[in-house]
C-alpha cells in the first residue's frame, strides 16, 4: 500500500490492461509477424506499412535524412526496406509508433519535455556508442535508448500518487530507480521490460532495457545493457552541462564492457549533440518550438 492507494504488486500486473491507456497501432504488430516469417517479401511488407500514412510519412522523413546519408531520395517503404535493412525498418517502425502514441498521453509539458529531451538523447548517444563498439544493427540502440524510460510514463499516467511520492524522493537526491524501488518495489526498468514483453519485443531489447542502470546483472546481453547504460549517463551529463569527470561516474562494469577510449568520448558527446536537435525534429515534428 501507498498512502490510501493499492498498487500493483509487480510490473507484470501493472501493465495489464495497458492498451485501454495506450493503444499501438495494428501495424507494429502485422510487421513483427511479417519480419519473423521466413515466407513474407519485402513488397508485402511495405504494402502493410504503406497502409498507415502517417507512419509511412514518419519513416520516409527518417530514412531520408542526414544520419543515413543515402545520395538519391527514398520514396517507397519497400526500397527503404532494401537500402535500410528489414530488422532495422522493424525497429524504426516501432519506435516512430511508440513516440507517436505516448506523445499524445497528457501530462504536464515540462515533464514531458524534459523526458522526450533525455530519451531522444540517449537514443542518439546509444546509437553513436553501438557504432564506436562496431555492434551490429547499431539501429536497434538507439530504439532500445528511445524506451528505456517508458515505465516512467507508465508510472505517471496510472499511479499519480505513487509518481508524486516517487519525486518527493527524488527531491532529497535519491536516484530515479531507487526511489520507485522504494515507493513500488521495482523500478521503471522492470515495467518497461514487462510492457515490452507483452508487446512481443525482442529479448536482446528488453534485457538491455531491463538492465539499463544494472548492466552486470544482464547475463545474456551485457553488451547491449551496457550500451544503454553509458548513453543514459552521457545524455544526463549532456542534458546537466555537467560533462567534467563524466568517464569517472559511469558504471565499471559498462565501462570495462565497452572498451571505448576515454579520449573517444568527447567526440562521440559532440556527434550527439548536433544529432539530438534533428533527429527530436524527426521523431516529433514541432517538438523543439515546444521546449
Amino acid at each position: 500500500m501507498l498512502g490510501n492507494v493499492e498498487r500493483p504488486a509487480t510490473p507484470e500486473e501493472l501493465v495489464v490492461g495497458v492498451d485501454q491507456l495506450v493503444s499501438l497501432p495494428e501495424v507494429c504488430f502485422l510487421v513483427n509477424d511479417l519480419v519473423n516469417d521466413p515466407l513474407s517479401e519485402v513488397r508485402e511488407i511495405g504494402q502493410v506499412i504503406s497502409q498507415d500514412p502517417d507512419l509511412t510519412a514518419r519513416l520516409l522523413r527518417l530514412v531520408n535524412s542526414p544520419y543515413y546519408g543515402f545520395e538519391s531520395r527514398i520514396d517507397t517503404i519497400s526500397r527503404a526496406v532494401v537500402l535500410v535493412g528489414l530488422r532495422e525498418l522493424q525497429q524504426l517502425v516501432w519506435a516512430s509508433s511508440a513516440v507517436e502514441t505516448f506523445a499524445a498521453l497528457p501530462a504536464k509539458k515540462a515533464n514531458m519535455a524534459a523526458f522526450w529531451r533525455h530519451s531522444v538523447f540517449t537514443a542518439v548517444t546509444a546509437r553513436l556508442l553501438a557504432r564506436e563498439c562496431r555492434v551490429l544493427h547499431p539501429e536497434r540502440l538507439f530504439v532500445a535508448g528511445l524506451l528505456h524510460d517508458f515505465g516512467q510514463l507508465l508510472i505517471m499516467h496510472k499511479l499519480p500518487d505513487a509518481a508524486l511520492a516517487i519525486i518527493a524522493l527524488k527531491d532529497k537526491g535519491v536516484a530515479d530507480h531507487d526511489a520507485e524501488t522504494q515507493v513500488l518495489g521495482y523500478d521503471h526498468a522492470a515495467i518497461a521490460r514487462a510492457l515490452f514483453e507483452a508487446w512481443g519485443l525482442p529479448e536482446s531489447l528488453r534485457s538491455a532495457i531491463a538492465a539499463h542502470h544494472n548492466p552486470a546483472s544482464s547475463e545474456k546481453f551485457p553488451i547491449e545493457a551496457s550500451l544503454l547504460c553509458v548513453a543514459d549517463m552521457v545524455a544526463h551529463a549532456l542534458e546537466s552541462g555537467d560533462e567534467e569527470g563524466l568517464v569517472s561516474r559511469i558504471d565499471p562494469f559498462a565501462w570495462a564492457t565497452l572498451g571505448i577510449a576515454e579520449s573517444r568520448m568527447k567526440h562521440i558527446m559532440q556527434e550527439a549533440v548536433m544529432q539530438f536537435l534533428e533527429t527530436l525534429e524527426l521523431l516529433l515534428p514541432g517538438a523543439v518550438q515546444r521546449m
